[in-house]
């Protein structure tokens, strides 16, 4: 919706639900039933797209906190959960540099979270992110993973950076492997984009043993450690620095309700 003006009828669209109900909503009418899980999905699109007739939702968007929050989902993978923890690492000394500070939310509750500007949702299932998204008001943004609805922005990063790390290995036969994700869309996604044939999804580290390829291309810090020793790694970093500024960028152009033509972005 780049460059058009916002109406009620546009909210009413993307929350899937009449313009009197938006209307009854944005008014804080109390003599129409109205369910709360309704009202809260059109105030966040009201949100998300910059319709804020009343003085809650205008102050909602002036009110920053300089702080982001990031939920990562409970795991208990020891693989995953140590990438968990590096990422986690690299993004809060990033965040920090930025003046930001960075809050680990509990990944055993989806709940109201009114200490933060942005969620950052890493990793999450679609059904996760929209179970969280139906609570929250603020901006949410999917990081490495894929929720293909156009009121969020999802940063992940591009497969042919993948591609190109494999000629590293010239003709030698070679695997792509990745750690398990609940997010089968990025699953999904990734083989179709690198082939079915040409890609192995891991959980946990004897299946490290199992491998049947010397060569290995891989976005995880763990495997990279622990293949390392008997297997020849090339490691293309799931985090880098042009991601996390891609992925401050996203979430500043979503605090400012800037209208753009594609919220899907894939880092090269």
């Amino acid at each position: 919706m780049a460059g058009k003006h916002i109406t009620i009828k546009d909210v009413a669209k993307q929350a899937g639900v009449s313009v009197a109900t938006v209307s009854y909503v944005m008014n804080n009418r109390t003599d129409v039933k109205i369910t709360d899980e309704t009202r809260k999905k059109v105030l966040q699109v009201a949100n998300l797209l910059n319709y804020s007739p009343n003085q809650a939702a205008k102050a909602l968007a002036s009110n920053r906190k300089n702080t982001a929050a990031i939920l990562m989902p409970e795991t208990d993978s020891i693989l995953k959960h140590a990438d968990y923890m590096y990422t986690l690492q690299l993004l809060a000394h990033f965040f920090y540099k930025k003046h930001f500070d960075l809050l680990l939310l509990d990944p055993a509750t989806y709940d109201k979270y009114d200490e933060a500007d942005a969620i950052i949702c890493y990793d999450l299932s679609s059904a996760q992110f929209h179970e969280l998204g139906d609570k929250n008001f603020v901006p949410l943004i999917a990081l490495d993973c894929i929720i293909n609805d156009p009121l969020f922005f999802q940063v992940n990063t591009n497969p042919e950076i993948y591609k190109a790390a494999s000629s590293q290995f010239d003709d030698e036969p070679f695997k792509y492997i990745f750690l398990t994700s609940d997010n089968l869309e990025k699953t999904d996604f990734l083989i179709n984009s690198l082939g079915k044939e040409n890609i192995c999804f891991i959980r946990n580290v004897n299946e490290l043993d199992d491998l049947d390829c010397h060569n290995i291309v891989t976005d995880s810090h763990s495997i990279s450690k622990i293949a390392g020793r008997k297997h020849n790694i090339c490691l293309v970093p799931s985090m880098t620095e042009k991601k996390e500024n891609i992925l401050l960028s996203c979430i500043e152009d979503a605090l400012n309700r800037v209208q753009i033509t594609s919220h899907n972005v894939l880092v090269k």
